[in-house]
């Protein structure tokens, strides 16, 4: 189905006028959460000027905003949504998370990129951190999760963890392991024939991926990037049986 599309040229307060638009009638929307303290960042997505998209402000001081909030996942703000439903059925979120100020130019850049079709929408992302390795292990958002673990060069371990989760932190630390011991020639597993990356699931979704439970650990082999997943224990001899029994 064709997107609705509307003449509105300037930011408009959220409203259930707006958010029946937005929810009921499939028009897509552009909306920023924000707090009392952020007016900087609100005078800079005012100042955005768009005939194809809602442009929405949400004050989380209104009480259906903060639903709103809970129910889109936001964990910090400012943040950005790009959102469309068709009836009452989620059909896509694309989101922008910000860990400075948010821009002008840095809009505009993200709604061009949604008009030429390069977003997907099922995907949301943290912004690519500028120190992409730690501990050897690759971090991996859902905006280079393409590049980095569908690359037919190479095998891929990746790893879906949450924050909070206790098992999650000892399963990295057995993967860091894992990952030294493969650098390191201690294993029958080339060092340049597999990746280790991990990738927050909560704060990233996968097109095509749901994620359960944390942690989750899937291989995607070079020529076949159909994941597969990890299903034995989580200490680092066992998963380096695992990949050494796919003979790479």
């Amino acid at each position: 189905m064709l997107l609705f599309l509307i003449q509105v040229a300037q930011a408009i307060n959220f409203s259930r006028e707006v958010a029946s638009q937005i929810f009921e009638q499939g028009k897509p929307a552009m909306v920023l959460f924000y707090e009392n303290s952020q007016q900087d960042q609100l005078n800079e997505f005012q100042k955005v000027k768009n005939e194809n998209l809602l442009l929405v402000e949400a004050n989380n001081q209104d009480k259906s905003v903060n639903k709103l909030i809970q129910l889109l996942q936001i964990d910090q703000l400012p943040a950005i949504k790009l959102l469309k439903c068709e009836g009452k059925t989620w059909q896509d979120v694309q989101s922008i998370n910000f860990d400075d100020q948010l821009h002008y130019d840095k809009l505009n850049k993200f709604i061009q990129r949604y008009q030429e079709g390069q977003l997907l929408y099922d995907i949301q992302s943290e912004d690519v951190p500028g120190k992409q390795v730690q501990e050897g292990i690759e971090i991996v958002v859902g905006h280079n999760f393409e590049e980095h673990v569908k690359d037919t060069n190479r095998n891929y371990l990746i790893y879906f963890y949450s924050q909070d989760c206790d098992l999650c932190a000892s399963m990295l630390q057995n993967l860091i392991r894992l990952n030294n011991q493969i650098r390191t020639g201690k294993t029958s597993i080339k060092p340049n024939k597999v990746r280790i990356g991990k990738i927050n699931g909560e704060l990233n979704k996968i097109n095509g991926l749901k994620i359960e439970r944390y942690p989750t650990l899937y291989l995607y082999k070079m020529n076949d990037k159909i994941p597969i997943e990890y299903k034995g224990d989580r200490t680092t001899e066992g998963m380096l049986m695992w990949i050494e029994s796919m003979n790479f």
